[in-house]
């Protein structure tokens, strides 16, 4: 069992953001038309996504989750983030069985403590415009927010960790791998789910395509009014089994569970979430895994095999530990899978081998 408290955060966030180069989207012709453009291979036009860049501070407040053992010693703390069309039910889903969904569950029956919270634009965190949402101001949050973490802050009674540990998915993992990267003292451990640094087949653009992306507002006027045009979303349950699961592994009511429970991306999360920046080898030094499902399509165009451990291993040549997983039985949405909970057996069984 576990014991849960809930924040609201308040950040400064100052980053560096890149600037849509076309029109904002007024119909759903729009958002077709862009899916040509990111699609097309002259990089002239798609040179003309982006525009630029500028320096840009906003405040915004970013709605949080820690939880811990009700009983037993703590001595760790866990973070976690999320992508399309996970949200905190992907990480801890109240309708399922979480003995065999939840790796917040999981990570709790073995110790640890978890912080994780809705990305910038969803849930009960401030809602920014999709075409200014994207990897640089969720590098900025991320790094606050564990700052503040290790600090002591927002983790109830437990004080200041004695480890921390940072945990995401597909554009969560891009988030960590960049954020440990210009802070290479950030966090003593990262898991980096959903995520590759293998360039060759990285496929988040034609992601889009099979997604059949739509306009978030226009699909569901009543979950949605309230985002602009550059929040997309997939268009049906299909489209959204095609990219995050695989057959025979999941149980179509999970994937049912998925469409009814995503969340938009904005357009510039589209544009940005594989803009890997930084070179190899890293200066970080801490423990890195890299775990993938064997099928995962965004980043490596459906086979993961023998791909994360090349540059994976090259990137983070220089940590006490690092370890490469294509995960079997699973789509991009490896927590939804059936055997879900044999890979979070992988990442705890991982971090406590080596000290975490």
């Amino acid at each position: 069992t576990k014991t849960c408290r809930n924040y609201t955060i308040p950040l400064t966030v100052a980053s560096n953001n890149l600037i849509f180069g076309l029109p904002k989207f007024l119909t759903e012709f729009d958002v077709a038309d862009w899916v040509d453009v990111i699609t097309n291979r002259n990089p002239a036009i798609a040179g003309s996504l982006i525009c630029g860049a500028e320096n840009v501070t906003a405040k915004c407040s970013i709605s949080a989750t820690f939880c811990q053992p009700a009983k037993g010693e703590i001595t760790r703390t866990r973070r976690l983030c999320w992508w399309l069309p996970m949200v905190l039910a992907y990480w801890d889903p109240p309708a399922l069985d979480k003995s065999k969904y939840s790796f917040v569950e999981h990570a709790i029956s073995q110790g640890y403590s978890v912080f994780y919270y809705d990305r910038l634009g969803v849930g009960e965190s401030s809602l920014v415009s999709g075409y200014v949402s994207q990897l640089s101001n969720r590098i900025s949050i991320l790094t606050q927010l564990t700052k503040l973490v290790k600090q002591g802050l927002y983790v109830g009674d437990l004080g200041k960790p004695d480890k921390v540990v940072l945990l995401g998915h597909n554009f969560g993992s891009s988030a960590v791998f960049e954020a440990v990267s210009a802070d290479i003292g950030l966090a003593d451990g990262v898991v980096l789910t959903g995520f590759s640094v293998n360039k060759t087949y990285l496929n988040g653009i034609d992601t889009g395509e099979a997604l059949g992306v739509r306009i978030a507002a226009l699909q569901s006027p009543k979950k949605w009014a309230k985002l602009d045009s550059g929040y997309l979303t997939s268009v049906d349950v299909y489209s959204n089994v095609a990219i995050f699961f695989k057959a025979p592994d999941y149980d179509p009511a999970i994937a049912g569970y998925s469409e009814a429970t995503k969340q938009p991306a904005s357009v510039m999360e589209f544009l940005t979430s594989q803009a890997i920046g930084a070179n190899p080898p890293l200066k970080y030094k801490g423990v890195a895994m890299i775990i993938s499902s064997k099928f995962d399509f965004p980043w490596c165009t459906g086979d993961c095999d023998a791909i994360l451990e090349n540059p994976g291993a090259e990137y983070f040549r220089g940590t006490k530990a690092f370890k490469a997983v294509s995960y079997p039985g699973a789509g991009h949405g490896l927590n939804l899978h059936l055997n879900a909970k044999g890979s979070f057996e992988e990442i705890t069984d991982f971090l406590s081998a080596n000290g975490l």
